[in-house]
């Protein structure tokens, strides 16, 4: 699907139509195929595709979901035996009011964890092949909880893949920008706890758009090692199915940062310039570039 906002609320993309991509992205090389973006779990011909997808050989068959729908442990095992290896679940905390004042969807907390006990089990019986991982979207709402959200998803659930994304907020929904808006000196204190919590636990935790310089400030002294380990994004050979007849194929990476974020002059003094996560243009308008130093040393 396209990441374009003008096309998210567009009519469910045509059976065939994914087919012939599908089958043009398998033959140009692509073994993984991730679906994202307006959830593909509510889309009525989601098992026929996952199936071409096995059908024609993609390894890693991805989902990224709310989840609700798959509370049904019927439903969640037709989409594994169909050929998903994988599901990422989009859960923003463990607290119930959290969770669904942000979803709006009263019972919405309790679907989630449901889903994500039945992929459990099927992981468990071998069905499933690489553990759950969970998504979360970082903001005001949130950020005072999120240690005790990614240890009660680790020791209670047994996920061990978690990733945190500083909130995005563009013009859809800039009415909620005063609600949700949240700064990396407000996140800060929670940040320098999360990078504890992973390296004591094992978790793996990986950040989207925490600039370098953010996590500098974590331990100037032994900044090079907590910038390896978590100044990175996930990248795999992703397949993703543009809009019906828009020909809108797309690097998400890159449309990131050519389109919605922004570095600016002393950045390039940094000398993570080129490998630093950037920072959104929302951001900037509501923070300015003060919390932003470049890294020379």
């Amino acid at each position: 699907m396209s990441s374009k906002p003008e096309l998210w609320d567009i009519k469910f993309s045509d059976l065939e139509v994914v087919k012939e991509k599908l089958h043009n992205y398998y033959n140009t090389g692509y073994r993984s195929v991730w679906f994202l973006w307006g959830d593909i779990s509510i889309h009525p011909k989601i098992l026929e595709i996952i199936s071409e997808c096995k059908k024609l050989g993609f390894l890693s068959i991805n989902v990224i979901s709310n989840g609700m729908k798959f509370d049904d442990p019927v439903f969640a095992r037709k989409l594994v035996e169909a050929g998903v290896t994988r599901v990422n679940f989009s859960i923003h905390s463990h607290l119930p009011e959290v969770e669904e004042y942000l979803i709006q969807v009263p019972g919405g907390l309790e679907r989630k964890m449901k889903a994500i006990d039945n992929f459990n089990v099927l992981y468990k019986e071998w069905l499933l092949k690489d553990a759950i991982s969970v998504n979360i979207v970082l903001n005001s709402k949130n950020y005072t909880t999120i240690v005790e959200t990614v240890l009660y998803f680790y020791l209670k659930k047994k996920i061990n893949d978690i990733r945190v994304n500083f909130i995005w907020l563009n013009e859809d929904t800039r009415e909620n920008w005063d609600d949700l808006k949240l700064s990396y000196e407000e996140f800060f204190p929670y940040l320098k706890k999360l990078v504890y919590v992973s390296v004591k636990y094992k978790i793996r935790i990986t950040f989207d758009t925490v600039p370098a310089c953010i996590l500098y400030n974590l331990d100037t002294k032994n900044y090079k090692t907590i910038i390896r380990k978590f100044l990175w994004e996930d990248y795999d050979h992703i397949t993703e199915i543009d809009a019906v007849n828009s020909g809108d194929f797309f690097d998400w990476k890159k449309r990131k940062k050519d389109t919605l974020k922004t570095q600016f002059d002393d950045c390039e003094k940094c000398i993570y310039r080129n490998s630093c996560q950037w920072v959104r243009k929302w951001y900037v308008e509501k923070f300015g570039w003060d919390e932003f130093k470049p890294i020379t040393k």
